[in-house]
């Protein structure tokens, strides 16, 4: 997994889809106003679309979610419970992602 590539590839195919279409442009804008300070702070919603993408099976949201988190100043036991929500949620079926998880918490350099 390379992380930069990563992200680049998908700002990269954001930019496209939103030029392609204004309903591409409308969902992040809305997408990007969901995960913004409000009410529940941004960390705790971090948090929240981390466990949801591990529920979801969902490997580049979960990393989406995991940088988000770590930006957030989210603690590595905010991460490791975040996640343990989406496998409780989700059953053994969530497993791999919560490796995936893992793997790139190592990557990042949240746990070792």
């Amino acid at each position: 997994m390379v992380i930069e590539k990563f992200n680049q590839k998908r700002k990269e195919l954001n930019r496209k889809m939103s030029e392609s279409d204004e309903f591409f442009l409308k969902f992040g804008a809305l997408d990007y106003s969901v995960y913004s300070e409000g009410a529940i702070p941004k960390k705790y919603k971090e948090l929240t679309g981390l466990s949801i993408s591990v529920l979801s099976k969902c490997e580049e949201c979960i990393l989406f979610h995991l940088q988000a988190c770590i930006t957030e100043k989210s603690s590595k036991e905010e991460i490791i419970e975040a996640i343990k929500i989406g496998v409780i949620g989700g059953g053994s079926l969530t497993y791999p992602y919560a490796r995936f998880a893992y793997e790139a918490m190592s990557k990042l350099g949240v746990i070792d």
